[in-house]
């Protein structure tokens, strides 16, 4: 995706190569945010299918019964490029005007 393409992902600390092994290995990423065109960030959450229930089955035998996450967004695997594919098609659903921007 190219630098000045909307919607784009926008990481703290950079996601170099080193992490985009490691999320993909982990399947989970915490650390992104969205930027959209009208300069609105998002936070965003991304997980793999495995991470997710492996986290959901830790949280119901600690006595929560949930996972919660604003702006969660569920992946078949973390990498960078379906990332980038889940936000944009996101963008064309509406997604993003359902959730509340990081404000500046």
């Amino acid at each position: 995706m190219a630098e000045n393409e909307y919607p784009k992902l926008v990481f703290d600390p950079p996601f170099d190569e080193r992490s985009q092994y490691e999320a993909r290995d982990r399947g989970w990423v915490g650390t992104a945010c969205v930027q959209t065109a009208d300069g609105a960030t998002y936070r965003v959450t991304f997980y793999d299918t495995v991470r997710l229930a492996q986290d959901l089955e830790y949280e119901v035998e600690s006595g929560r019964m949930c996972i919660a996450e604003p702006g969660l967004i569920v992946l078949p695997e973390v990498t960078l490029e379906n990332m980038e594919t889940a936000i944009r098609s996101l963008a064309e659903d509406g997604y993003f005007d359902n959730l509340r921007p990081v404000p500046e």
